[in-house]
């Protein structure tokens, strides 16, 4: 079945990073009026920029629940430990991918814990051969061995740096989404499409009214408003059996071996979030997990500059809730065409 067209987003040139940093090193600074200039009036005022005002812009990294703007550092402290870890991606954004890589690999040095590492992008029948040639294949050439390019996705090229980090660490590869071929029966079928063997590893509930409500907004969104109504829930039924069966391999790959202490998971940001996708399944999965087993970390890209500058939670808002991002990572943007031009939906 053909992948979903993604959310459409204006087209926006790169940006360089200069920018910012010049920027964050001004507000660092900060600045104090001189008294002996000041009128007398505001001698007392003393001002000092905000770094936590700054508007997002590419390179930040802010943390949600802290309300503070950290380095890159200071967030692999702060995710150290952490079971598991969820880094939402826009899929066609190399930049991202980089990020994912370089995250998986400080923090596999940094906290030592043995995660493996999950990926949206393999699909549950595609485990074996990815263990043959995980073994057997240099990373450079295991996109052609486990015919990537024809499965839709962006170029292997762009995400070899996570599976590399990963070889570089000895972390587990685990294939943890749907097999492509379960995706039109469960449109048509609903969950009872699923194999009993999987069905008995997902536990599929009924999916709660909200979640249904948010799903179904979405992908008819990210379908440009062309699908038929009728069609959503069968949709919705996908994505949330999806997010489910991503969920239970970061379990199982967590729980079923004495040397693997947890799980990243590398997927589209709208599988990462809290309150609704992946790691509401986690806690059905793992009723004693605490608030600080999960964390997700969510690659956005950033807005031009402008007058109406959006805030962190504006941002957060565009995901669905205030609290399913932990820590928001800005990046530049790519050019884009719109995805919704001469797009047509088969039946």
């Amino acid at each position: 079945m053909p992948k979903q067209p993604r959310v459409s987003f204006p087209k926006r040139s790169l940006r360089c990073n200069v920018i910012v940093l010049s920027m964050a090193s001004t507000v660092l600074l900060g600045f104090t009026v001189n008294s002996s200039q000041a009128d007398p009036a505001d001698s007392a005022a003393k001002q000092a920029l905000d770094v936590n005002a700054l508007p997002p812009a590419p390179g930040l990294i802010f943390d949600v629940q802290a309300g503070e703007y950290i380095m890159f550092d200071q967030l692999v402290g702060r995710l150290a430990d952490r079971k598991y870890i969820l880094i939402g991606e826009k899929h066609d954004n190399p930049i991202h991918h980089h990020h994912q890589a370089h995250l998986v690999a400080a923090l596999s040095k940094a906290d030592h814990r043995h995660r493996a590492v999950v990926w949206e992008m393999f699909t549950r029948d595609q485990q074996a051969s990815l263990d043959e040639n995980w073994q057997e294949t240099p990373v450079s050439d295991l996109g052609q061995a486990m015919d990537w390019d024809n499965r839709g996705w962006p170029s292997w090229h762009d995400y070899a740096p996570i599976a590399q980090a990963a070889k570089d660490n000895n972390l587990p590869m685990i294939a943890g989404n749907l097999p492509d071929g379960l995706l039109r029966p469960i449109i048509s079928d609903g969950a009872s499409a699923l194999p009993d063997t999987l069905a008995n590893q997902l536990t599929l509930p009924e999916m709660p009214k909200d979640i249904l409500e948010r799903f179904s907004v979405e992908i008819a969104e990210g379908h440009c408003n062309m699908l038929p109504e009728s069609m959503l829930g069968g949709f919705s039924t996908v994505q949330f059996a999806r997010d489910a069966s991503l969920a239970r391999a970061m379990h199982d790959a967590a729980t079923q071996s004495e040397s693997i202490e947890g799980a990243f998971l590398i997927a589209g940001a709208m599988h990462v979030r809290n309150t609704i996708a992946v790691p509401w399944h986690l806690e059905r999965f793992e009723t004693n997990l605490d608030e600080n087993d999960i964390a997700v970390v969510s690659l956005i890209e950033a807005d031009d500059p402008s007058d109406t500058q959006p805030s962190i939670s504006d941002y957060a808002m565009r995901f669905g809730a205030a609290d399913d991002i932990d820590f928001m990572w800005f990046t530049n943007d790519i050019v884009r065409g719109d995805p919704c031009t001469n797009l047509t939906i088969g039946q």
